[in-house]
């Protein structure tokens, strides 16, 4: 499966996503500048380590 720093990249993304109404879109520019990276990392990572 994927690492614990994915799984907690994906949720602060969803939680990014979720409060986006309250905040006016700058969740959204968090979630994806900040937390999408480290997902697509993390998630890269495994898939290479998954392929050896």
């Amino acid at each position: 499966m994927y690492s614990e720093e994915y799984e907690k990249a994906r949720k602060e993304f969803i939680n990014c996503l979720c409060m986006s109404i309250f905040g006016l879109g700058i969740p959204i520019v968090i979630a994806f500048r900040e937390w999408r990276p480290i997902m697509r990392r993390e998630k890269k990572k495994a898939l290479e380590a998954g392929n050896k």
